[in-house]
């Protein structure tokens, strides 16, 4: 009988102690360790930034990997299936059209969405003389999105596509205006947007409130995907020739214009022009933008603006909303059930020895 007194002081004092625990604050992580989501940022395309250049795409790219949630690589060699397997979001932005995609790469990355893997296509607008651009030679055939529309038909995928003339010799690409909306009167093709432009309710404009952005149109009109687009007052053109833009200084055309000159514009105020799609395909899911540009480093094409795109509005967050959307559920932090319910059971038995013991008693 006093062995089984011992064993009941036992079991009450391991029981106090648990209690005793339970009542004092401890600081703990708040998350533990879990696998990161890997993101593939492609650099074997000529791609318009350079992951390496503040000017680049360095300020987004050290951002995601500060988070913690993703682990950001970059590749410079041709995509193979060795190359994305372990990957769970392919970024492509603004590849050249020397650099196209080969049906091994190609391959490669409809495997990649087969295997439930999401894609973040970006586009770039095309630029004229009359950008401060210009003056730098790499950005004057800014805007190559024909290579990207070339992967999407080798993909197999429709629906959104880039704007391009495509019914010249020569293809050009696009950029949206606005002369109501623009930073600057000088610079048309650099924009704020507001909430009246995008769809609110989708997780990839949480917490957006403003954007300023220079960007490539998406076509059709009508598009089905798209989730964000210009004002009524915005319209976009194509390039007319190497250096110069169609109509800009025209921004009022009407219907009966523009069937006239196809080829200067691809929309025209009134059309809403998107500029943004996201859409679930099959398994995976891929969001395609008209701007790299905005998420860069580079200064805004504005004269005497010093601001970088990177830190102006909410541009780097809608960034790292498309990369939440994009990987939704693809790593699920660990709960505090499993820990909790452990703690409980352990409670829960020593407190039925206890019982026990003294019921034998």
């Amino acid at each position: 009988m006093v062995r089984f007194k011992g064993a009941a002081r036992i079991a009450a004092a391991a029981i106090t102690v648990l209690i005793l625990l339970c009542c004092f604050h401890v600081t703990v992580n708040a998350q533990a360790p879990v696998d990161s989501i890997a993101i593939l940022y492609d650099a074997s395309h000529d791609q318009q930034f350079s992951p390496n250049d503040e000017a680049g795409f360095k300020l987004i790219l050290d951002m995601v990997n500060a988070s913690t949630k993703y682990t950001v690589r970059v590749n410079t060699d041709p995509i193979e299936n060795t190359t994305l397997s372990d990957v769970d979001l392919l970024i492509l932005a603004d590849p050249d059209i020397s650099y196209d995609f080969v049906p091994n790469e190609v391959s490669s990355i409809a495997e990649m969405l087969a295997n439930g893997s999401s894609l973040l296509l970006l586009g770039n607008p095309v630029v004229g003389n009359n950008s401060k651009y210009w003056d730098d030679f790499a950005l004057q055939d800014m805007g190559d999105n024909i290579a990207l529309n070339k992967l999407l038909d080798a993909l197999n995928i429709t629906g959104p596509r880039f704007s391009i003339n495509e019914t010249q010799t020569i293809s050009w690409s696009d950029a949206m205006f606005d002369y109501e909306h623009a930073v600057n009167e000088t610079s048309p093709w650099v924009m704020r947007l507001d909430t009246s432009t995008w769809d609110s309710g989708h997780p990839i404009f949480k917490n957006i409130n403003e954007l300023i952005v220079m960007t490539a149109t998406l076509k059709p009109l009508d598009l089905v995907s798209s989730i964000a687009t210009g004002h009524e007052s915005s319209f976009a053109q194509f390039r007319k020739t190497v250096s110069y833009l169609a109509n800009y200084s025209f921004p009022n055309m009407t219907l009966e214009e523009f069937a006239e000159r196809p080829l200067s514009y691809s929309a025209i105020n009134g059309t809403f022009p998107p500029w943004m799609s996201a859409f679930e395909y099959n398994e995976s899911r891929i969001v395609i933008s008209g701007s790299a540009i905005m998420f860069s480093g580079l200064v805004m094409d504005v004269y005497e603006s010093e601001s970088q795109w990177f830190y102006t509005a909410d541009n780097a967050r809608l960034f790292m909303n498309m990369l939440d959307w994009l990987t939704e559920g693809f790593v699920e932090p660990p709960g505090a059930i499993y820990p909790m319910l452990m703690i409980s059971l352990t409670i829960l038995a020593v407190g039925a020895v206890y019982y026990i013991f003294k019921k034998v008693r």
